[in-house]
């Protein structure tokens, strides 16, 4: 049973501020609105019938439009299917985005260190970032630079409500089939595949300035992943780790 989607945004400069999303399927209408970044208030309508459903559906369309909304994404959505290549693709348009605002918000900063976090139940996206200076402000350098947590800079998160938007189907009260591992392991493999396509195209540096900047992808309350981290970095920066751990056992 697929179902009609369409996202609509007002935005603050090129950030999403207000969302709308509104989904259609059977002949139930639902729909959603609040804050970027936010679960915002639902609303859920039966409909007599398919067609009814479809009018409303494109009725609501319609009126965001109408009420200044912009409207950001239109798709078929397969209940069976987690669309992981969409995912992918809209995390590396946010993280660009995002770490372009955050480099124009601190133009006296030299940033080293980046990190997308999710949660374990595969909810939540956002971005951290460290720089030069934050660090040599830190008791501990070394601890400071591999617990993101620790981490000064986090702007430019509304950037990433589309692709949250994306993972809450997953967790909404809506038509979704797809075994949670097989969402969670999905969602979490774009997270680093878009990572590592951005490495590619130079968005975290190059040459040395690039050896000498950490790249992460974390999973709150969750084990670190196998081989995350030499996706994504240089082996200089991924020696600089393996030092580090050992001078636990000195």
């Amino acid at each position: 049973m697929s179902s009609n989607y369409s996202l609509f945004y007002r935005y603050d400069g090129a950030a999403p501020a207000q969302f709308r999303e509104v989904r259609v399927f059977d002949s139930t209408v639902w729909s959603a609105e609040g804050a970027a970044m936010t679960w915002g208030e639902e609303t859920r309508t039966a409909h007599t019938g398919e067609a009814e459903a479809r009018a409303a559906y494109a009725a609501l369309c319609a009126a965001a439009l109408s009420e200044g909304y912009t409207l950001a994404r239109a798709s078929v959505i397969d209940p069976a299917v987690f669309d992981a290549p969409l995912l992918q693709t809209l995390l590396v348009t946010a993280t660009r985005q995002a770490v372009t605002a955050l480099r124009a918000a601190h133009p006296g900063q030299h940033f080293n260190a980046y990190a997308l976090l999710s949660d374990d139940s595969a909810m939540t996206i956002s971005l951290l970032a460290n720089s030069r200076e934050a660090l040599a402000t830190a008791e501990d350098e070394d601890e400071m630079l591999w617990n993101p947590g620790e981490w000064q800079f986090d702007e430019g998160g509304a950037y990433f409500d589309s692709a949250y938007r994306l993972l809450l189907q997953a967790h909404r009260d809506l038509p979704f089939e797809v075994e949670f591992a097989e969402f969670r392991d999905a969602a979490f493999e774009a997270c680093i595949a878009a990572l590592a396509q951005l490495g590619k195209e130079g968005l975290f540096g190059t040459g040395l300035e690039r050896e000498e900047t950490l790249v992460l992808f974390e999973v709150s309350d969750s084990e670190e992943l196998d081989g995350v981290m030499e996706r994504l970095n240089t082996p200089q920066m991924v020696k600089r780790l393996h030092d580090w751990m050992a001078s636990w056992d000195e």
